[in-house]
């Protein structure tokens, strides 16, 4: 027996129906809703040892999803997946599945799509880059999306994620300090340690706690001193200072604000924009002969083909010259890969199921607000979502496993909790 209840894996109740050894570990008997049960406890230590990979650059110095370690979360997080729903279904509890792929099947598809094309290309063609990994990965938002979805342990489950959230941040800022010479280590993790430090002001009643976070998001993106860094802190500045001003108005001049917030947010834009030209030479390059290079390469390849790209028949890289030498490198644009690859019907099932998605999790934002933890989370997921985009528009992240499941993870299960969200605001609302 657990002696805290918090934590309370094993519910005693007296069973009308026998039960299976997998349904008592899985289910939440009724009127014990305290704390996640086993089986989510393993898929919240596989997301963990993801986090753990995905900043182990600033941490050990070296990039574990290069190594032979890329794909372990996977393979663990297969099993803990397999065990929670065979328990769900010895107990004979319906999962509404519709709910789920009413909104992303659009991400299913082109799941499906890359696995295909992929699977053909590497078996078929002997290529041995493929996007195989991101067609799997991604078929995985789905299943995150239903431990959460069901709208048990909402609570615990944002306040689970976003402990763990800000403890990768944490410790990725540390180990950017402990190696503060050499810059540049949260390099496409700047997304991840932002959001961390983002949902902390959220989550935090203190000013105090507020500030710090304010400060640890700033500091770890001067610290890093990358371009994409300095984006993401920029958008949560600017997030927080208008969002303080809508709060503070009364309802009948949010229409006037937020047209103003608008175009004042335009206006910061383009003067961002028109300081970085004037003085780009004191920021960091990004190295933007090579990306110019990949890009247009990879530009041609779309237009060749822009229905349906290659189909994924093709390799993920894409041959760089330089000084006599032919490399085989990323095209340091996710989405523009997806467009090579996957043509406009690629492109058009990404952007049709990441924005559902985004209107799922912002809806719930709005009717989580009397819940600081949950509409914090929410808030926090949301803003995970847009830097995330902005880091894969720039870098190239979806092939990597630990990265492929912190995103496709987060998004997930902040997809199943609004879902939950929204479905447990229509039943107050009716009743």
């Amino acid at each position: 027996m657990s002696t805290s209840p918090g934590l309370r894996w094993f519910g005693r109740r007296r069973m009308a129906t026998r039960q299976s050894p997998v349904s008592r570990i899985v289910l939440t008997p009724v009127g014990q809703s305290e704390g996640l049960r086993f089986t989510e406890w393993l898929v919240v230590g596989v997301l963990g040892l993801a986090y753990l990979l995905s900043i182990s650059q600033p941490l050990f110095a070296v990039q574990l999803h290069r190594t032979m370690l890329n794909h372990l979360p996977l393979a663990l997080l297969g099993p803990a997946l397999a065990l929670h729903f065979l328990g769900v279904l010895a107990y004979r509890k319906a999962l509404a599945w519709s709910e789920v792929f009413a909104v992303c099947w659009p991400l299913v598809l082109l799941g499906l799509y890359a696995i295909t094309g992929s699977a053909v290309a590497k078996w078929e063609l002997d290529i041995r880059e493929t996007y195989l990994a991101f067609g799997v990965y991604l078929l995985l938002l789905p299943l995150f999306a239903a431990l959460t979805f069901n709208g048990e342990r909402v609570q615990q489950w944002a306040k689970v994620l976003v402990f763990l959230w800000v403890l990768a941040s944490c410790a990725a800022l540390a180990g950017e300090l402990s190696r503060v010479k050499e810059r540049e280590t949260l390099h496409e993790i700047e997304y991840l340690v932002g959001s961390g430090f983002f949902v902390l002001y959220y989550v935090s009643r203190s000013a105090a706690l507020k500030l710090l976070a304010l400060l640890l998001l700033v500091g770890a993106a001067v610290i890093n001193h990358k371009l994409t860094g300095y984006i993401v802190a920029t958008m949560a500045v600017t997030h927080i200072v208008v969002m303080a001003g809508w709060r503070q108005l009364p309802r009948q001049w949010r229409g006037a604000y937020g047209l103003t917030a608008v175009v004042l947010t335009a206006a910061l834009v383009a003067a961002l924009t028109l300081l970085y030209f004037e003085y780009r030479i004191y920021l960091p390059s990004g190295n933007p002969d090579v990306r110019l290079t990949q890009y247009e390469a990879a530009w041609r390849q779309f237009i060749e083909s822009p229905l349906w790209g290659n189909a994924y028949l093709e390799g993920s890289g894409e041959e760089y010259r330089e000084a006599g030498r032919v490399l085989n490198i990323p095209t340091h644009s996710d989405v523009i890969d997806i467009l090579k690859h996957g043509g406009l019907i690629g492109f058009g099932l990404f952007a049709w199921g990441y924005w559902k998605i985004f209107i799922v999790i912002n809806r719930a934002v709005g009717l989580t607000r009397a819940d600081t933890v949950l509409c914090a989370f929410l808030t926090g997921a949301r803003f995970f979502q847009v830097t995330a985009l902005i880091t894969f528009a720039i870098n190239p992240i979806l092939l990597k496993g630990p990265f492929l499941i912190v995103i496709w993870g987060n998004l997930g299960l902040a997809f199943g909790v609004a879902l939950a969200s929204i479905r447990s605001a229509w039943r107050a609302a009716s009743a």
